[in-house]
């Protein structure tokens, strides 16, 4: 059996429409999807109609909670934090069947099938799903495995794809399919097969046209609408490197030295101070 695991697809239609290109000329019609599914990228609805489609699991990534916090929370005013465009944006792009199909996501799955070991799909963690997992914390992760029965974790969340055995199990993150971080603009994700009588996880990647998707921003309305955010995920889409991170970094940095010490969006002088600095060069490739 062969299980196609996908995450951070984030809106990205373009790279999920070249990856569900390939894995149908690979005859894999299993599917896990860890969440992340929309945000950022200017096709949130048909990445969701696409993925309702497919034969499989899916769970909610924290881009989906964000989304369901601006619907269920009426008492904030989302529409005045120049950090959230994007977000609202991407609400508003998405019909009432799309945003019923996120509101009956869980936050993790327990995957029992015949003859194989079990499988938990989580975004973070299985404690957190905002929780970055990384190969190198080796302690966390023998932590998790030790308290976990199944016998197989999927994780995603931090865009870094990897796989490793601990205490006997395995763990995958397949990386990003739709804002991957890596130096062939390619969409990243992995297949579980079963041989042996054990998983086994294979991290692939597939390139797709960057400026299609460009395209699609520039068609869509988000780049007017959300002004540098969609842009600095084109560059970091072109170069590699999360642009993204990096801005959130420096607008963290100016917050500062303006004198903000408690804040939970960014004050929209100090994002706007942040956006006008910037600068789209290479040197941002290796932070």
């Amino acid at each position: 059996m062969k299980i196609a695991v996908l995450a951070d697809i984030h809106g990205n239609m373009t790279a999920l429409q070249a990856v569900l290109d390939y894995l149908e000329k690979e005859k894999v019609t299993h599917f896990i999807i860890a969440g992340d599914h929309i945000s950022d990228c200017p096709r949130p609805k048909e990445v969701l109609q696409t993925i309702s489609g497919l034969n499989g699991w899916f769970i909610k990534g924290n881009r989906e909670a964000y989304v369901l916090e601006t619907i269920d929370d009426t008492a904030t005013d989302w529409y005045a934090h120049d950090q959230l465009a994007s977000v609202i944006w991407t609400r508003d792009q998405l019909d009432a069947k799309c945003i019923d199909f996120i509101k009956n996501l869980s936050e993790q799955a327990s995957i029992s099938i015949e003859g194989c070991d079990k499988i938990r799909v989580v975004h973070g963690s299985p404690d957190n799903m905002y929780e970055h997992l990384y190969e190198h914390k080796a302690d966390r992760n023998v932590e998790i495995m030790r308290q976990m029965e199944e016998q197989v974790l999927i994780c995603a969340h931090t865009h870094v794809p990897w796989t490793t055995h601990v205490e006997g199990k395995l763990i995958v993150n397949p990386g990003a399919l739709g804002v991957s971080f890596n130096e062939e603009s390619a969409a990243e994700f992995a297949i579980l097969k079963w041989e042996d009588k054990a998983w086994k996880a294979e991290l692939k990647r597939i390139k797709y046209d960057i400026s299609e998707l460009e395209r699609h921003f520039e068609n869509s309305g988000l780049f007017e609408a959300a002004g540098i955010w969609p842009r600095l995920i084109v560059e970091s889409l072109k170069s590699g490197a999360n642009r993204n991170i990096y801005f959130i970094k420096r607008a963290v940095e100016n917050a500062s030295n303006q004198g903000y010490t408690e804040y939970k969006y960014i004050p929209n002088e100090v994002w706007k101070l942040t956006e006008e600095e910037w600068v789209p060069i290479d040197i941002y490739r290796t932070i």
